[in-house]
């Protein structure tokens, strides 16, 4: 009798211990607590990175200047000069200034509404801030295309990033993409924190606090490859007639829920540097701040393809500047 007494207290001991999500979640790492967040959340990559409204152009940008809160976050030129305008030298009208790091603290402090547009040099390092913007409440957030170099060509940085140095370099080949390969380890986090919400947080201020260190530039990944885990941000067709990067691998962007044609998570290593490339950079960045988010260490290729083979793409081109109207001081 003693004997079954036992066993039948050390069974209500397991089914309260089963019970207790608090218990649960003391057993999961902070890795898998954040990834059940961001999927209860909307944050999965197809949402953060929205395809139809993500990134309009100036185009349309310049036609509806009152729906948006616009946010510059162009920064250094000032004192000393770096010979980047910067947006003292021109901005859009109603634009306001802050820098990267400190871009939700200001969105939180001017009490910005959901329609955030962010401004920056080229586009590259705005496309990566939105990402922390549409995880921290702000899911609307923007980005625009080109940044102040589509704007006007007073800011033009983009002609002068375009590049056929690819089209007969060693490293850029026609041959079949790498096998895609699964890895077992996810990302380690150290946030201390709880929840989900809490350790989301905590890898947003950290991921801001180290400035824009996202993109890289095209030709030191070209050169030196092996350096990187190279990922090929595009399908077969999209990209088959235009070559790849020696050894680099072809799937489209990793998604939290598995779906057809897309990578998912443990398609990418842990221990490697993780650097995608797509036809503009912005797409690219955009899926490496996400993942930075993650734990993971990922790079987007400034500039895509564009300057890498430019001459030979038949879309996605960077055609030129538009001539927007601009002001200039604080």
């Amino acid at each position: 009798m003693k004997t079954i007494s036992i066993q039948i207290i050390s069974l209500l001991i397991l089914a309260i211990g089963f019970g207790n999500p608090t218990l649960n979640a003391q057993s999961a790492s902070e890795f898998d607590i954040l990834v059940e967040y961001m999927k209860k959340e909307g944050y999965d990559l197809n949402k953060v990175m929205e395809r139809k409204t993500w990134i309009p152009g100036p185009e349309d940008v310049v036609e509806n200047l009152s729906d948006y809160f616009i946010i510059d976050i162009r920064t250094g030129d000032i004192a000393p000069k770096n010979g980047k305008p910067d947006f003292e030298d021109g901005h859009i009208p109603g634009a306001m200034n802050t820098s990267f790091e400190n871009v939700l603290k200001f969105a939180k402090s001017k009490n910005a509404p959901d329609r955030i547009l962010l401004v920056s040099c080229d586009g590259q390092a705005a496309a990566a801030a939105a990402v922390a913007l549409r995880v921290s409440g702000y899911p609307n957030t923007k980005v625009l295309k080109f940044g102040m170099s589509g704007w006007n060509k007073d800011f033009d940085m983009w002609t002068s990033a375009l590049s056929t140095d690819a089209m007969k370099h060693k490293n850029w080949t026609k041959d079949k993409a790498a096998k895609t390969t699964t890895f077992k380890n996810s990302p380690e986090l150290k946030t201390g924190k709880k929840n989900g919400k809490e350790i989301l947080a905590a890898q947003v201020d950290a991921f801001l606090a180290k400035g824009f260190q996202y993109g890289i530039d095209p030709m030191d990944v070209l050169n030196n490859p092996k350096d990187y885990f190279v990922v090929n941000q595009g399908d077969e067709k999209a990209y088959g007639q235009y070559g790849i990067m020696k050894g680099a691998y072809q799937f489209n962007e990793p998604m939290l829920q598995e779906k057809t044609n897309h990578g998912s998570l443990n398609n990418y290593p842990t221990d490697e540097t993780i650097v995608q490339y797509c036809w503009t950079g912005h797409a690219a960045i955009t899926t490496a701040a996400w993942m930075n988010l993650l734990g993971y260490n990922a790079k987007g290729v400034k500039y895509g393809v564009n300057g890498l083979i430019y001459d030979n793409l038949k879309k996605s081109q960077f055609k030129k500047a538009a001539n927007f109207p601009y002001v200039s001081g604080k």
